[in-house]
Formats: structure tokens, C-alpha cells, sequence
């Protein structure tokens, strides 16, 4: 749906009022709960790699922005992240009640962080005249189609399976005049990693379960710290996704905890670098634009401390 062109000028108009740190913060945080944080770092990466380039200012602070509030942002949805998508299936809870558990701590979460990338606001300097083109607005209509398709539908109880499926097929109806372009942007080798950590853990809890129970159980109870550590090192130990593929296939989650647990797994993504697969896609493809990445991840370290700290509540 030329999703880059999209973004690019979206992120254009805000630069001007606000300038490009938070012109990135606010699109991710908008765009982020109706699709999946991966994708946005797909489309929205090259954007804030070519910026860097071309204005010669350092990409770390414009990458953590994105990194920070793909992770945050899409942790309020039951539909921002896969792992939403699999607490919210295997709690059955409702995608309104599952918002409901979830954006208290992800407004604090928001404001932390936005306050933590505040100093480096001013380092990347005034507005400039961001590169823009005429672009379509296809993304804009699916991606408020998909939010209407997903809560008008749990409204009158249909399954989120349906109802997601019935979002995805939308998006493979509006791309029906570009199949080649899907099939050539649809990146398989980013897939395959993804099929490798969760089946992984699978594995280890199928071998381990009995073993797991006992540490994982406290968390799933809702047991404050425990529960916000315990996802936190896990997540940044296999991803976030594995983590919490690991939880549900050791212990029941109940919809209580559903939210709290899509909050912390979200959350924690922002410590390491692969404490979620979009900070892994994010970082891949800074590194082959030639830039270097270890400013990003001690950066990415301190921002996503501080971001995480709602997790805790």
C-alpha cells in the first residue's frame, strides 16, 4: 500500500510543529496499536535511516524513539504485537476489556519515555524541509478499517480469529493489484527466525514444564515485582514473543492477567536488543544502511529502563 510513502509524509507535516524526534515518537505511538510493531519497523526504518543520512544527524535517538514506541504503543491492542494476539486468544477476554487492562500503564509508560528523549530533541536541531512525496492514503483507510472490523466484531461477539482473519484478507484485497510486490516485500528469513524462537521455547516447555510451574505460576498470579522481573529477563533472554509462548503453554492465563502480562512483555522489549523481534529487525537494518548500532543499544538501554518502569504497578 506504499506504506513508506505514508509514513514519510505523515512524519513530514509533524516535523514542522514539533520537529522530526517527536514527529517520529507521535506516528509510531498513532500507527502502532492497529498493526503489528514489526511491520511499522519495516516501513518506518528506511524512513528515519534516510533522514539521518541525508541531514547528517545521528540515528540513535530517531531509532530508540521508534524502537520505544512501536513497543509501547502496540502493547495496548490486542492486535499491536503477536504476543497480544496470543494472550488475547488464550484469556478469551474481550479486545475492549483487554484495552482496558492495558492503557493506564501505557500512558505512563508514553509520558516517561517522552520526557527520557527530551535532551536529544534539540541535538538533531530545527525543522527542515523533510523529503516528501504525494502518497497514497490506502494505509490510512485499512488501518482504521481493521480497528473497526476488530472491536465492532468483538462487540457482538464474533471470535478475534475471525475477525483478525477478516482484517488480513482486507489487506490482500487491497493489494490484489500489486501480488508481486507482496510476495516480494513478504521477508521470509525474518519469518523463519521468528518460527525458531517460538518453536524453540515450545520445546523447552514441553521438556521442562513440571520444572517451569513453579516459577512461572507467581507471575501469572499478578505477584508484583516477581511478575514484571520475571517477564522482563525472560523476554530479554529469548524475545518477548518466546516468552510469552513459554508462559502460556506452562500455566493457565486468566483474562485478569492478560493486560498485565501483554503490558510487561511489551514493555521489557525496549531493555535489550532482542527483547523484541522489531528491535532485531529495527537494528538489522540500520546495520546494513552502513550506520553504526552500539550508540542505539546503550541508549536504547537507559530510554527502555525508564519506559519499563510502569511494568511494576
Amino acid at each position: 500500500m506504499d506504506g513508506y510513502s505514508f509514513l514519510r509524509r505523515l512524519i513530514a507535516g509533524f516535523e514542522s510543529r514539533i520537529g522530526v524526534l517527536y514527529a517520529v515518537v507521535l506516528v509510531t505511538a498513532l500507527i502502532s496499536p492497529f498493526i503489528l510493531n514489526d511491520v511499522v519497523i519495516l516501513i518506518l526504518t528506511p524512513v528515519i535511516v534516510r533522514y539521518a543520512k541525508q541531514f547528517r544527524v545521528s540515528i540513535a535517538p530517531l531509532l530508540v524513539a521508534e524502537i520505544c514506541f512501536t513497543n509501547i504503543a502496540s502493547s495496548l491492542t490486542p492486535l499491536g504485537n503477536p504476543q497480544n494476539i496470543l494472550l488475547w486468544q488464550a484469556s478469551g477476554i474481550s479486545a475492549r476489556q483487554f484495552v482496558l487492562g492495558t492503557c493506564w500503564p501505557i500512558a505512563i509508560s508514553c509520558a516517561l519515555t517522552a520526557v527520557a528523549l527530551y535532551p536529544f530533541r534539540k541535538r538533531l536541531g530545527g525543522a527542515r524541509e523533510f523529503p516528501t512525496s504525494v502518497g497514497t492514503r490506502l494505509p490510512a483507510i485499512y488501518l482504521s478499517a481493521v480497528a473497526v472490523i476488530v472491536f465492532s466484531l468483538d462487540i457482538v461477539g464474533v471470535s478475534n480469529v475471525l475477525s483478525l482473519g477478516m482484517a488480513f484478507l482486507l489487506g490482500l484485497a487491497l493489494n490484489l493489484r500489486a501480488p508481486q510486490q507482496v510476495a516480494k516485500e513478504f521477508d521470509v528469513k525474518s519469518l523463519l527466525i521468528l518460527y525458531v524462537l517460538v518453536g524453540s521455547t515450545l520445546l523447552v516447555v514441553n521438556i521442562l514444564q513440571t520444572s517451569l510451574v513453579p516459577y512461572v505460576a507467581p507471575a501469572v498470579s499478578g505477584s508484583q515485582p516477581y511478575s514484571a522481573f520475571f517477564v522482563g529477563l525472560v523476554s530479554n533472554l529469548v524475545s518477548n514473543v518466546p516468552a510469552t509462548q513459554l508462559i502460556l503453554g506452562t500455566v493457565v492465563v486468566s483474562s485478569h492477567t492478560a493486560p498485565m502480562l501483554a503490558v510487561e512483555a511489551g514493555l521489557a522489549g525496549n531493555i535489550g536488543p532482542i527483547g523484541s523481534f522489531a528491535n532485531i529487525l529495527a537494528l538489522l537494518m540500520v546495520k546494513r544502511s552502513g550506520l553504526a548500532i552500539r550508540k542505539i543499544m546503550i541508549l536504547q538501554l537507559v530510554v527502555g529502563l525508564v519506559s519499563f518502569l510502569p511494568a511494576l504497578l
